[in-house]
């Protein structure tokens, strides 16, 4: 009598196998591919974006990531060769992340030095972070860091704008730094409290609340009348972005993607050279096909055109807010003449 047939199936797509491969029940296709990437050091995303797509030979087309997860699962190794592979430079959303989160750990640990400081500080309760409420003798340093900050950002994330003129970086550099602001004030509300309701961020340690009381606390009328007009103009530029805002529940990798589609809307007053146009298309073009490799490969999104949409409707009125806030401003410091150390302010708002 012949001895019994082992029927035997490849541990990782289920396939017949007659014989071992790298030292398991595995087909010559599966092993193939297992060194392949092995010896490449190729990194697949997930086709559906949670780990867990199947890996059956009935599937007309595997998953490569998983594919490759099921291999180490069941105990493949490779000792073979291995080709050095250069690391890719970061994209433009991964530079703006790196680059976004130091500033910001700098802004905090500089803003808190100066706010505890000052004798007229008032601590805001928040359960995980130390928040302030804003203050007038504050305002003009923590804008002054801001401006430092932001530039320092804006050449660390853009560097081709160093082959153009100075005059045109600095003209580029002004007309993005308040569009920045107006966004990553929304932003950071909606991550320190939950949305825009009784406090909005108004740098990265202080706040303003929007519901504090002013009878027999401001006895000058002027005084008083200004706080309704900043009021006035919150509520006008709330009208405008929130609806959009709240509709787009924006992720992290989002909020940079906006952070490039904001600078690319630039004021065509600033009349800059073609040069710099084309500079800005470019980077506008990086970001938006980085932001579509994080949907199609992290979310595991096919269609992400309501996603681009919504940016594109918040960058249009991040626009409209800014021209609010220019408005708001030269009336603010026409009819209060108001103290703006060195002008600096109306360099940038008028």
């Amino acid at each position: 009598d012949s001895p019994p047939e082992f029927k035997r199936s490849c541990l990782v797509c289920s396939a017949p196998t007659t014989c071992t491969h790298l030292g398991m029940d595995i087909c010559r296709a599966c092993s193939s591919f297992f060194k392949r990437v092995k010896m490449t050091g190729k990194e697949y995303p997930c086709r559906q974006g949670d780990g867990k797509c199947p890996t059956t030979q009935a599937k007309r087309s595997i998953c490569r990531r998983c594919r490759f997860d099921k291999c180490v699962t069941v105990g493949l190794k490779y000792g073979g060769p291995v080709i050095q592979r250069k690391l890719p430079a970061p994209s433009i959303l991964e530079r703006i992340e790196h680059e976004w989160k130091s500033m910001r750990d700098r802004r905090r640990e500089k803003e808190l030095q100066m706010v505890r400081t000052s004798h007229a500080r008032t601590r805001v309760y928040h359960p995980t972070e130390e928040i302030y409420g804003v203050q007038m003798d504050c305002c003009h340093i923590v804008f002054n860091m801001l401006v430092a900050e932001t530039f320092t950002l804006f050449k660390n994330i853009f560097p081709a704008f160093r082959d153009i003129s100075f005059k045109e970086q600095e003209l580029i550099f002004k007309d993005f730094m308040g569009k920045m602001a107006i966004a990553e004030g929304y932003y950071k509300t909606r991550q320190i409290w939950g949305g825009v309701s009784k406090f909005v961020m108004c740098s990265v340690v202080t706040c303003f609340d929007v519901e504090m009381k002013t009878e027999g606390v401001l006895r000058s009328r002027a005084a008083s009348f200004l706080i309704s007009y900043a009021r006035a103009y919150a509520d006008d530029q709330n009208e405008v972005f929130m609806p959009i805002f709240n509709r787009s529940k924006l992720v992290e990798r989002e909020f940079y993607a906006l952070i490039v589609l904001v600078m690319g809307e630039l004021d065509t007053s600033c009349g800059v050279s073609e040069e710099a146009l084309v500079l800005l298309d470019r980077y506008r073009q990086e970001a938006l096909e980085g932001l579509q490799c994080y949907y199609q490969n992290e979310l595991g999104l096919t269609d992400f055109s309501t996603r681009i949409g919504n940016l594109m409707s918040l960058n249009h009125a991040i626009q409209e807010c800014k021209s609010l806030f220019k408005v708001f401003f030269r009336f603010f410091s026409t009819m209060f003449d108001v103290m703006i150390a060195g002008d600096r302010m109306k360099h940038f708002f008028l």
